[in-house]
């Protein structure tokens, strides 16, 4: 057999355990990218357009509120007795104005739910690899850089011998 000369095993141990943290730190970082995916699809396909939805539902409630007592203040029982309901036309415009812009941020939530779940769709690929790599590949890697060093310490123990 010919002479090898096998030193400091210990650099690649510590290139293991580097590997090892490294595996770690990758599966960590996937549960957080995969959390924080989670959280904006919801925050914004949910909760957005739910809240855009309900306020929705006030601003008609109120807007139809508001139309009766114009009608109420309006109604007389006499023409000449006219009473001026500025107050309340004010009142129907504002909230005619609110269910407006409540339609708008509705339809708006709605479109920017779809463009995320799309976006989100799109990281969750590379965000698994991310996860498969950490889980599975670089384990992999370092228990089969642990086999190499335990045959490389016992080649240099049996040369040591000799």
């Amino acid at each position: 057999m010919t002479q090898s000369d096998v030193r400091d095993l210990d650099s690649l141990d510590a290139l293991r355990q580097a590997v090892e943290r490294l595996a770690d730190r990758m599966c960590l970082s996937s549960q957080s990218i995969h959390a924080t995916l989670n959280r904006v699809d919801e925050h914004f396909s949910v909760n957005q357009v739910t809240y855009w939805r309900d306020q929705t539902r006030v601003a008609e409630r109120e807007l139809t509120s508001a139309q009766d007592q114009l009608s109420r203040k309006r109604s007389t029982v006499r023409p000449g007795d006219r009473v001026p309901a500025t107050e309340e036309a004010k009142n129907v415009a504002r909230w005619k104005n609110r269910l407006r812009l409540c339609q708008e941020k509705e339809r708006l939530a709605r479109r920017i739910s779809i463009e995320i779940q799309q976006v989100c769709e799109k990281t969750r690929g590379p965000s698994a690899a991310l996860a498969e790599l950490g889980e599975v590949a670089l384990p992999t890697a370092a228990n089969r850089l642990l086999s190499l060093i335990d045959r490389l310490r016992a080649y240099q123990d049996g040369q040591d011998l000799g």
